[in-house]
This record gives structure tokens, sequence and C-alpha cells, in this order.
């Protein structure tokens, strides 16, 4: 572009507020582009960098070889200021983050005034501001310092300098006001995008402080413990937790393995991953394997769509198998490959692919008197028992009844909108007297009665429900009669129904219909027990 005509004053303060827009100076067309450009670039990101580089490019290809520079005030310093941006393009100037001294400065004079500050041309003889020195030696003939307002605050200014003979009073400055005011909306929108984005750090620093005090709310309350045993246990667990480590729980009914489980999953890496519970005892023998591996569409009757399985659900976090002693005999067979491989093969499916799970097991079964009737997989066994836990029973640890007991008692008034009873030393003893077969469920059940039956203030104990008697002998029986376990028995029953039927299973003559059972079931039951086998060796001796 030509030069504009050369203005010869010294310095001067013009009030940005007494200008509006006359585009004159450049033709109507021209002094309307540059705002347009200036007001689109502003709206079209909240990105102040973005925004200055693109206004600054604008000024250069409208003003000439003009140096600009942003500077932003600092808070609680109105003596210094961040520069935000340098665009020279004839010298090298001061890199963003640069912090710059105000007094003394045009910008400092406009930034204290609210008003634009104008210096030409720059005096390095008789400077009127620091920076005319500096500008002069670099070559420029005139500085314009503009304050960068917004709602009446001061935010930085906006410094424009020109070479000698591109006097910007006479050509540019009412449009380059109109531009600063562009700025300073971008600026004032920035330091709300900063300020937004501080608060969401700060925000998620606390709600991840407040995450990990919840956990360990959750994780250090899920057992109340005051026992050597019991301090051993979750001693053991903390090391094991932080692994991938196959645990094992074990112990009698009511202890808290599913608990003692899920201590496992929030003492981990895996926390913040699902945590996926499967009773394998509470799922038919026909869908268990459907519901721990998923299914293909039409993979059988009523299976109408891809269906993910608990292993896929779990993808990233912990599965849980609580009475994995259930687990029928081709179940534990893909089991074992989840565990080796961290392979899963969907029902109906030829492909398999990789699930990152930690799997959690637990059972009150004797798995190795299992394995030895092969009623259970032996390497299923050990890759399971990788890490045992086992919790010891409640009358094994009377000690921890006390703090169980008041626990307890806190949280069930609480559920009652009550405050807890008192309860003496007498009672207390007489609660750890007690076998609690149950353990820490029958305990729980057993309070909750008492709450019920007792008065605001102080806790009455109850009668306690008598634990289920054996059955009685018959007296004709002859020693060794007595009856073995539930599954020794069923294995003794099925064993013998084959040999009587000579290993036939269906139709008439068959071991289902001698024991009145669906052939399916049967099958299901042989699979269970082992003794498909033995189903075959008796009909290939009849």
């Amino acid at each position: 572009m030509g030069t504009c005509p050369r203005r010869e004053h010294g310095p001067e303060i013009i009030h940005s507020s007494s200008f509006i827009l006359h585009p004159s100076e450049h033709g109507p067309e021209v002094g309307a582009a540059i705002l347009e450009e200036a007001t689109t670039a502003v709206l079209s990101t909240v990105d102040l960098p973005t925004v200055l580089e693109r206004t600054a490019r604008l000024l250069r290809r409208h003003f000439g070889e003009t140096r600009v520079v942003v500077l932003r005030r600092l808070e609680g310093s109105p003596a210094r200021a961040e520069v935000v941006l340098s665009d020279d393009p004839r010298h090298p100037a001061p890199a963003p983050g640069t912090r710059v001294e105000l007094i003394g400065t045009a910008s400092g004079e406009a930034l204290n005034s609210g008003r634009t500050v104008v210096a030409d041309p720059v005096d390095a003889a008789h400077p009127r501001f620091r920076d005319e020195e500096a500008l002069s030696q670099l070559g420029y003939g005139s500085l314009v310092s503009m304050p960068l307002l917004f709602e009446g605050q001061a935010l930085g200014t906006l410094e424009l300098a020109h070479p000698p003979g591109e006097n910007l009073l006479s050509c540019c400055l009412r449009t380059a006001e109109q531009v600063a005011r562009l700025v300073a909306i971008a600026m004032h929108n920035g330091l709300l995008v900063e300020e937004i984005r501080r608060l969401n750090r700060l925000l998620d620093r606390e709600n991840a402080l407040l995450r990990e005090e919840l956990r360990e709310v959750r994780r250090e309350s899920r057992y109340v413990v005051e026992s050597p045993r019991m301090k051993d246990l979750v001693a053991r667990l903390r090391l094991v937790a932080p692994t991938d480590a196959t645990v094992l729980v074990r112990g009698e009914t009511g202890t808290g393995k599913e608990g003692l489980a899920r201590m496992v999953h929030e003492f981990s890496g895996r926390f913040g991953g699902p945590y996926v519970v499967v009773n394998m005892g509470a799922i038919s023998e026909s869908l268990i394997e459907s519901e721990l591996f998923g299914h293909e569409k039409g993979a059988f009757t009523g299976a109408s769509a891809r269906k993910a399985g608990r292993f896929e659900q779990a993808d990233g976090g912990t599965v849980f198998l609580d009475e994995v002693g259930d687990a029928p005999a081709a179940v534990q067979v893909r089991l074992l490959r989840v565990l080796q491989e961290r392979e899963v093969q969907r029902v109906g499916g030829g492909d398999t692919f990789k699930v990152d799970v930690r799997v959690v097991a637990a059972t009150n079964r004797p798995l190795e008197r299992m394995v030895e009737q092969g009623s259970f997989r032996a390497d299923l066994y050990y890759r399971l028992a990788a890490f045992p836990l086992q919790i010891p029973s409640l009358r094994e640890r009377p000690e921890d009844i006390r703090a169980i007991g008041t626990h307890l008692l806190e949280r069930l008034s609480a559920t009652m909108h009550r405050r807890p009873p008192a309860v003496d030393d007498a009672m207390w003893r007489v609660l750890e007297s007690m076998p609690w077969p149950g353990n820490v469920r029958e305990l729980e059940n057993y309070l909750q009665r008492a709450l019920l039956l007792s008065p605001e203030t102080r806790l009455v104990l109850p009668e306690a429900v008598p634990a289920p008697a054996a059955p009685e002998c018959k007296a004709e029986a002859q020693p060794g009669s007595t009856p073995r376990r539930f599954d020794d028995e069923v294995r003794d029953i099925l064993r013998r129904a084959l040999e009587t039927c000579g290993g036939r299973v269906y139709g008439p003559g068959g071991a289902a219909r001698l024991l009145g059972l669906q052939p399916t079931t049967l099958q299901g039951k042989l699979r269970k027990y082992g003794l498909e086998r033995a189903a075959r060796a008796a009909g290939a001796r009849g």
C-alpha cells in the first residue's frame, strides 16, 4: 500500500471513545473489509493466541510493516504485564509469556488513563516513554498503544509501531482502534475460557480426592477387623490387590466372601473399571455358558441377537465368580481357557477375542476333595487358587463380634431412624459365646430382630433361632450307614442307576425313567458329577 503523508508533532494522548469508524482514509470498502475480517477472527474461536495471530496478519496486510504487540495486565500487579503476542516482521521480539514493567511506558500510560497513547514521531533524544529509544534503534518512527477495554476494565494493550513515513495518525488510527475493541472482546473471552479451564482442573482434582476418600471409606468400612487373623487377612489382601493375580476367596456361608472380593477390586488399579458379579449356582445349567461368554445371533432357540457375556462386560475391570464350585464340567473347560489365555469365544461363534479382566472367585465347597472325586478339574483349581484368601468363621474370632455388632447396630438403627441402643458388657459376652453357624449374616439378622423387639434405649436379646438339626439315624441303621455328603450320595445314586439300566439314559428301562428325571436333566447331572464316562462304560458292559 502507499505511505501516508507524515504529520510533524510530538507525543499526544487521544481519548479512544471520541472516535467512530471513518473508513475514508482507506476508502469505505477497505475499512469495512478490515473490520469484517477482524470480527470473523474474534468470533471464529475462543483460543486467544489464534485470534491474535490472525489479527496481526490482518493488520500487516492492510497497514504495511507493522510491529504488533499485545500485552495482558497481570492480575494483582497493575505495574506489570505479560506479553501475549509479539509479532515483528523485521526484528526479534519478546516471546509470549515474557513479563514486562509498565512504569514509564506508553502501554502503562494507556492502561492508567484508559486512552490511546500516540508517540509520533518517536523521539530518542527527548523520549516521553521508555519504549521510544528502543523502537527508534529498531528503525520505527511511530508508536500507538491502545487500551483493551471491556466493560470499563482495562485488560491490556494493543501496541502498533510503524516505520518512518507510515503515519498511523493520518491514515490508520481510527480503524486500528476499532480492531482494538474487537481484540479486547477476544481477550475477555480468552480469560473466561482460562478461568473455566482452571476451575475444571480444580474440580477434577477435588473430585479425584473425594472419589479416593469415598473409596477408602467404602473399602475400609466393608470389613470391621479386631482379631489378629482378620488383620492378617486384610494385610494379605492389600498385597495381592494391586496385581492382576487370580484370587480365590474361601469361607463358610455368611462370612462375607463377596465383600472381600469387592475389596480386592477396590484396592486394585481396576477400581475405575466394571465389577461384574456372577453367581454360578444361581444360573441354570443350560444358560450359564451364554451368560458367561455371550452368544451369537441364532446360536440357539431364542438367541435373536448377539449378546455380550459377563467377561466382555467386565473388560478393563474385575469379574467375580461366586460359588465357582458349582460350575458344570463344560463351563470349567472354558473358564480354564479364559484364565490361561484371556480369550473368550461366544456360544455359536467361531472367533475368539481377548478380554482384559481380573478374576476373583469364591466358594464354600471343598474343592480339593472335589478334585479327588473328579467333579472339579485339577488344572482349573490350581489356576483359581493362585492366591487363596481364607475367611475364618465368626466362632473362630469371637473378639470381632463386639466391633462387628456395634457397626451393624449403627447401620441398622440408621435404617430404622433411631439411635443405636446401649449394649452392656454382659450382653456382649452372651453374643460372643454363641456359635453363629450362619456367621456374620446370622449375626446381622439376629441384631435386626433384637432392634425390632427392643425399647428405644436398651438392647434386648431375643431367643436365637436354633440351627438346623442333623437328621436322626434310625434305630435299625447298620454301622457305617451314616449319611455322607450330599454330593457323594447323589453321585452314588446316579452310578447305581446307570449300572442297573446297563448305561441306558433314555427311553423305557433307562436311568432317567428309573430316577423320575427328564433325560436332559439327567445328562446335565452326569456331566456335573463326572459320570458321562461311567455311563458309556456301563453301556459297553451291557
